[in-house]
């Protein structure tokens, strides 16, 4: 680490967007992802299930809600802003160096329906949100369960096994990884037995992007 004290880290916030009132995000990296409704971010248009990635100044018209799953340089006594306090769902530091550049990617997972995953964790650290079904979870030695609009948070350094109870169960997902690591799987079975069996999800990659904090 460098001997800058701040610390980098993930946040994934949700607006209910106003027509009449544009929304104004300042520069850095962020994975859009439009829930429902209709949005306008530039020259872009943003349908149900679709996502933009940007690092500069924006402006987002439309309505809707919209998920914004961003990375930040935060000092060690940060709080949350009063403008944010209505709308941050989760925030997590990062393990890493922010002053180097980094990989954030966002994609979709969607589960066969009573299937487990095998044990694995992942090369890189992020946040997940479940957009529909039930999900069941063990991370480490803690099982949890997950209902649509739930977030958590995994450090990819734990042994993660997940089964998806009802049709259609699907998550989002950030993820920051080294930039190796751009346009590789993130997936680490964690022994060889896991390696061989099979994943029951399938994968639909939003965006990959190699990206630094302002």
């Amino acid at each position: 680490m460098t001997g800058d004290t701040h610390q980098m880290q993930m946040l994934l916030l949700e607006d209910v967007l106003d027509p009449a009132k544009p929304m104004c995000l300042p520069p850095g990296p962020r994975a859009l992802y439009l829930h429902d409704g209709e949005a306008r971010i530039g020259d872009r248009s943003l349908s149900p299930d679709a996502t933009l990635f940007s690092d500069a100044a924006i402006e987002v018209t439309g309505h809707g809600t919209l998920w914004r799953f961003e990375v930040a340089r935060r000092p060690p006594d940060w709080t949350v802003p009063p403008e944010d306090r209505a709308r941050l769902l989760l925030a997590r530091p990062l393990a890493r160096d922010p002053s180097l550049p980094f990989v954030l990617r966002l994609d979709r997972v969607d589960f066969i329906p009573n299937a487990d995953t095998p044990a694995h964790g992942h090369y890189g650290q992020g946040i997940r949100r479940l957009l529909a079904g039930r999900l069941l979870l063990r991370i480490g030695d803690r099982v949890e369960r997950r209902h649509p609009g739930e977030a958590w948070f995994e450090t990819g350094q734990e042994p993660v096994t997940a089964r998806g109870l009802v049709p259609e169960t699907a998550f989002i997902r950030a993820l920051v990884m080294d930039t190796d690591m751009q346009g590789r799987s993130s997936f680490l079975a964690w022994t060889p037995e896991d390696a061989a069996a099979p994943r029951n999800v399938t994968y639909r990659l939003f965006l990959d992007e190699l990206t630094r904090l302002p």
